[in-house]
């Protein structure tokens, strides 16, 4: 028995080493196949052999040669679950503590409980779809970073700018986004819009808009309703 404890205290101590090697040497191929691709993670992904690499917002699978790569949803059919969804919610989380607020447009609707950090262009439909969700929400702080994408939308910049220096910034910005009234003031003050494009670069934000709960999940693009944002706004103020 004690032959049989020992050969299975072997196994586990050098299966687990070779569990970790396998990972490095992924690691190791993959920066050498792909050196332009920026590796996060790798870890082993339910799958005998195959691995998950988070790398540049996205989740690839491949084994430890890394010459085959994978793209896709990997699902648990019985569970009914998107295992890839599920991973890439947890792995693209961000502590809102270290966000830089005082870049931000802050706005409270009601009690303000809940707290929602969006980063908007001004031009981007998808972005105004998305206020006219935020109509119906109540008891929320918002904290909105401009952040124009002059590649999509050239003159984004010139207006986020405008809202900004704005007396009242979430009233012009209101305005513009839900009935395209474009701010009337002339006045001209120091902005953060570049250190929001800088910040959004950090936080791999490559599209608008993009929005963080209060517990630090992400969410790329305008939710499909009103309702669906409630739901996801009440889902975070009870995991803070």
């Amino acid at each position: 028995m004690i032959k049989t404890l020992a050969s299975a205290l072997a196994f586990t101590l050098f299966g687990s080493a070779i569990v970790h090697a396998d990972s490095k040497t992924l690691e190791q191929n993959f920066k050498k196949n792909y050196p332009e691709i920026p590796v996060k993670s790798v870890t082993a992904s339910p799958l005998p052999g195959i691995y998950e690499v988070y790398a540049a917002g996205k989740i690839i699978y491949t084994d430890e040669t890394a010459k085959y790569l994978f793209f896709g949803n990997l699902l648990d059919v019985q569970n009914k679950k998107n295992l890839t969804e599920d991973r890439l919610a947890q792995l693209s989380k961000i502590d809102v503590k270290q966000l830089p607020l005082d870049q931000a447009i802050k706005y409270v609707k009601g009690k303000g409980e809940r707290t929602l950090y969006v980063f908007s262009d001004p031009d981007c439909p998808y972005c105004q779809k998305l206020e006219q969700h935020m109509t119906s929400i109540d008891n929320v702080t918002v904290y909105l970073f401009l952040l124009p994408l002059k590649k999509l939308h050239p003159q984004a910049e010139a207006v986020a700018n405008k809202i900004w220096c704005s007396k009242n910034p979430y009233e012009a910005w209101e305005d513009y986004m839900l009935h395209r009234k474009a701010p009337s003031n002339t006045a001209q003050c120091k902005t953060p819009i570049q250190k929001n494009l800088a910040l959004a670069q950090t936080l791999q934000i490559d599209g608008t808009p993009t929005l963080f709960l209060q517990n630090g999940m992400r969410l790329s693009g305008s939710p499909q309703n009103a309702e669906q944002l409630e739901q996801l706004l009440q889902q975070a103020s009870t995991q803070k």
